[in-house]
Parts: structure tokens; sequence; C-alpha cells
């Protein structure tokens, strides 16, 4: 109806029109995720989970276990066998081809005995429940490092924001020397000190600066964004979020939900699978076939059965390999049991000591020296301290809450590393 409708140049134009727009929206759907002006954790997560040249690339260890499993439940191929003898080719006068020689056609099927095929899916069935759970391990792992990096760039915000507060403050204090300087209160050796103290201040800046930058740069790096230089900003901020749970709960969770724990156990489980499997293979498989066979002009039916006989080999070795594999495994999930309990134990005593830190800060070191700080300000402007009490005091005050910033981010570092030990978010 269209074609006849529209002229040859109309049809032209529709089907260029709807390739450019089948194009544009194929090419949407392959770029990757935009980056939001203000980033938060959860955005970020979403963008890991997403586009992570990580994670993409553990992804393919679960399609090859796919396609393995695939293959493990296939038969095997049917057999055909053409075989010509005794035609008298040399002679003279050899007759006809068909009349004159013993041809035979015969077509088999292997048949596998011992429930082999069942056996090997099974094995193949653990080894993709291995290869989810390294998955599941990866991201385990990939999401710490996410909230690390993420809140470095938090840490690093916060830091370049005390240090241009300390600047601004300081260059309150220079524009009233200036004024002093103006009606001749302090001399010009004085208003040239204060200038050059700036300088420290305003290299505070500039290194926060760039620790902010690089900050962001390996966060970027992390969630699979090609421009390293895309503006954007973090939303969250360096806070405490108390958490009530005892050690015996977080172990009992961690041997539960720990992803590289279970993969462990069901390689354990795929161990044993192939250990039936092996004792499987000692069963030969057996072949029967049918054919046709002329012999010398005479049509008769061929048949038989193809059984080998596991006179010596019984595939014992693979039977020793697949057993002392088990007592390999076997070890193994107790060095990783060992190592999830003391991840768990040294997160949560790391836990607790960074909140110790944060809660000493927060109510005496921090309001001491802010408080200290506010005094010699004041007073510096009423005359009643020098310049080096002042610069005294900015020093401790910056120093202070430079390490409390850095307290609340190894808090929040304990936080996710228990998260990680446990392999829960809390």
């Amino acid at each position: 109806m269209i074609e006849k409708a529209l002229p040859s140049w109309g049809r032209l134009w529709v089907g260029c029109a709807l390739w450019i727009f089948l194009s544009g929206f194929g090419a949407a759907q392959q770029q990757p995720a935009s980056l939001p002006q203000t980033l938060t954790l959860e955005e970020a997560t979403q963008l890991l989970l997403k586009q992570s040249p990580i994670l993409l690339r553990d992804r393919q260890n679960v399609a090859v276990a796919t396609a393995n499993l695939t293959q493990a439940g296939l038969r095997p191929n049917p057999s055909f066998e053409l075989n010509s003898e005794s035609y008298p080719l040399f002679e003279s006068r050899p007759g006809p081809f068909f009349n004159n020689q013993e041809l035979v056609l015969r077509a088999g099927q292997t048949i596998e005995t011992a429930s082999k095929r069942g056996k090997r899916v099974q094995v193949a069935r653990q080894e993709l429940g291995v290869s989810e759970s390294e998955v599941g391990n990866t991201i385990r792992q990939v999401k710490a490092e996410l909230k690390r990096r993420y809140y470095t760039v938090v840490l690093a915000k916060a830091q370049r924001e005390l240090a241009d507060e300390i600047l601004k403050q300081f260059d309150e204090i220079i524009r009233l020397n200036e004024a002093r300087f103006q009606q001749g209160e302090i001399s010009g050796l004085e208003m040239n000190r204060i200038r050059a103290e700036r300088l420290r201040f305003f290299t505070d800046v500039l290194d926060s600066d760039l620790q902010l930058r690089n900050a962001k740069t390996a966060l970027l790096e992390l969630l699979g964004v090609s421009d390293l230089s895309t503006p954007f900003d973090v939303a969250e901020t360096l806070g405490v979020r108390p958490l009530a749970l005892t050690p015996q709960d977080l172990q009992a969770q961690a041997l539960q939900a720990r992803p590289d724990l279970q993969a462990e156990r069901q390689r354990l489980e795929r161990n044993r699978q192939d250990l039936r499997l092996q004792k499987a293979e000692g069963v030969p498989n057996v072949t029967p076939f049918v054919g046709y066979k002329r012999d010398l002009g005479a049509n008769t039916l061929a048949f038989g059965l193809n059984v080998p006989l596991p006179f010596f080999n019984r595939n014992q070795g693979g039977v020793g390999r697949a057993t002392a594999q088990i007592t390999q495994q076997q070890y193994e999930v107790s060095r990783v049991l060992l190592a999830v309990r003391r991840d768990v134990q040294e997160a949560y005593q790391s836990l607790q000591t960074q909140a110790q830190k944060v809660r000493a800060m927060e109510q005496e070191y921090v309001p001491s020296a802010r408080t200290a700080r506010d005094i010699a300000q004041q007073s510096y402007r009423l005359g009643a301290l020098d310049l080096i009490g002042l610069l005294d005091a900015e020093r401790v005050y910056r120093e202070t809450v430079r390490a409390y910033n850095v307290a609340l981010f190894d808090y929040n570092a304990s936080v996710f590393q228990l998260e990680a030990a446990v392999g829960k978010e809390f």
C-alpha cells in the first residue's frame, strides 16, 4: 500500500529518515550514562554497577560458565563410516564398480553410561555458581573502593573549604592592618611581614584544590568515565552514623553473606560432583551401530556393538586427582573462614577506635581550638595580642580541624571496611 502511494524518491527519503533515526537510537543506547552535576553515593554506586570496566570484565566469566553448562548437556555426535574394499582396480577388466567390491556403510551413536552427562551438567552448574559468587565478591570489593574514593573527595572538599575559610579570615586581618598602616599605627616593615605570612594560607588553598581534583579524577576512573576532567560535586558530607552491632552478630552475618566464602564452599561441592564424574568416566561407553553391506553384488545388513574393555584404564588418575582436590579445597574453605572472622574482628575494632577519636575531638579538642582562635582574633584586633600569637592560634585551629576531618573520614572508612568484611551494607 505505501509503495503504491509514494513515488520512488519518496520511498527513498522515508527509508533514509528511518535509518538515521534507528542509527541515532542505537548510538544513544550504547552511550555511557551521563554524570550528574551533584553526585550522590547512591548514584555513584549505580554508575559503578552499570559501566565499571572491572565489573564488565568479570561478568563475562558468568557468560563463559553458562556456555560451559550448555556444552556439558550436549550428547555425543553420531558417527558415519563408509568403507570400500576388494575392488580389482589394477586388473585389465575390473568389472562394474558397485558389483565387484565390498562396500560398507555404517552409522553409530555413542551412548554415555553411568549418567555421565547428568554428572557433567552438575559440575558445570556448580562452576556457574562459583562464577556468580566471584562476581558478587568483585562487586563487594569494588563497592568498598568506590566508597573510599567517594569520601576521599568529600574529605578533600572539606579541607578545601577550611583552607578558604582561613584565607578569608586572614585577608580580613590584612585589611585591618592596612587601615592601621594608613593611620600610622604600624610600620611598613610590620605590614610587609603580615602580607608575606599570607603565602602560607594561600599555599594551603592551592594544595587542597589539587588534592580535590586528584580525588575526583580517581573516582571518575573507577566509575569508568572516559573524560577524567568531567566537573561534578559530591552531595555527601563527613559525619558519624552510629551502628548498634555486636561482634557476634557481625560474625554470623559474614559467614552467611560473604560471597568469597560462598564461592569456596561452591568449589568444594563442585569438586565432590567432579569426583562422581571421574568415577563414572571409568565406566566405558557403548556404541551400537547399524549399516548396509554390499559384497560382490549381494546386499546384506550389518549391525553390532562397540564396547571398550576396561582392563587397564579405569580413570584411576582422574579419581585420585579429584579426591585430592576435595581435601585441598576443604583446607581452603577453612582458611577463608578464618580470614573472614579476622576481617570482621579487625574492622569492628578499628570502628570502635575511630569512634572514640571522633567523640574526643568533637567534645574537647575542636571546641577548644575554635575558642582559642576566636579569642586570639578578637585580641589582635584590640591590640592585646601580637602577630605571632595570632598565627600560632590560627595554626592550632587549622591543624585541629584538619585532623578532625581526617578522623571523620577514617570513621566512615572503618564503616565501609566493616561492611566489606561482613559482605552486607548496613
